[in-house]
């Protein structure tokens, strides 16, 4: 997602003003043509930020409006048109306590390195990002003790933009940020995901429901199965994640998920609530040609 530096700067004029905006608050305040501000205004609009009322430009009743409303009035004197515009909510989405390599973040967002370097030095002058030595190598983190509400809003702006991908007539199982996971009975046009993508790799359901994953992309076997997990409600979803761990078990050795733990349990003969128990996941595994069932 790109944002200019005139859309933050509108976006700042409208929240700021104790009385309702107009266009042409907003052709004077920033100094650009009228058809100039249409299209920031719809832009804005486009992305949930601000909303068309009569003839004035409100803040939107949306969970990104509201957090861009906190991150304003708790850093005022900070120029938000410099630490949001261009590429940089992409790579603070990418960002956390953790430390990575500008390498790391390059690759993660696609943005260039150069681009990435000249990001993070403006981002760190302002105390967003804190910077470390490991060997040779430098490593940032986002500082979530002086910028929370900036994180929070970065999240919950993707995030808004990743709900709005769901069909009307579908269900949102779980939003990771930059990808949603969906169910459907009629046939969507997305990449299908978890057991709807089971079939590919040994493990034929035919389940009704549909299950999808947007935007389109080419899966791995690692996140079909990590969707399955998130996707897994029932004793039998359940026992399907278990057959696909071990029928792909070399490639899913090193999956990690809260399942995983209750998962490597049942199959050591543990009964786990919730879980099938290991005679019927021999008893399964025998019908999808699986021999090994150990952890």
């Amino acid at each position: 997602m790109r944002l200019s530096e005139n859309e933050i700067l509108a976006l700042v004029l409208i929240t700021r003003s104790e009385v309702p905006v107009r266009p042409h608050d907003l052709h004077e305040g920033l100094g650009l043509q009228n058809e100039s501000v249409s299209r920031i205004i719809t832009s804005l609009q486009d992305i949930g930020l601000v909303e068309r009322a009569g003839g004035e430009i409100l803040l939107a009743r949306t969970p990104p409006a509201e957090a861009f409303k906190r991150l304003y009035y708790s850093h005022r004197a900070s120029p938000l048109q410099e630490i949001l515009s261009g590429q940089r909510v992409a790579l603070l989405s990418q960002m956390d306590s953790q430390s990575k390599s500008l390498e790391d973040l390059a690759k993660a967002t696609g943005i260039s390195s150069d681009t990435v370097y000249y990001y993070l030095q403006g981002l760190r002058s302002f105390g967003i990002v804190s910077r470390s030595k490991q060997g040779k190598a430098y490593l940032y983190s986002f500082n979530y003790i002086v910028w929370p509400e900036l994180k929070d809003f970065v999240t919950a702006l993707l995030e808004f933009q990743m709900l709005r991908l769901v069909p009307r007539e579908a269900l949102l199982i779980k939003s990771y940020g930059d990808h949603v996971l969906f169910k459907s009975l009629k046939p969507q046009d997305a990449t299908p995901t978890s057991f709807s993508a089971y079939s590919e790799y040994g493990v034929d359901l035919g389940l009704r429901d549909n299950y999808y994953t947007l935007p389109k992309r080419e899966l791995s076997v690692q996140e079909i199965f990590m969707h399955s997990l998130d996707s897994a409600k029932s004793i039998s979803q359940r026992l399907y994640c278990i057959l696909f761990y071990l029928k792909n078990k070399e490639a899913l050795k090193k999956a990690r998920h809260p399942m995983m733990k209750s998962i490597r349990a049942v199959l050591r003969g543990e009964h786990i609530k919730g879980y099938p128990s290991l005679e019927e996941i021999e008893e399964q595994a025998e019908l999808y040609g699986i021999q090994d069932i150990e952890p």
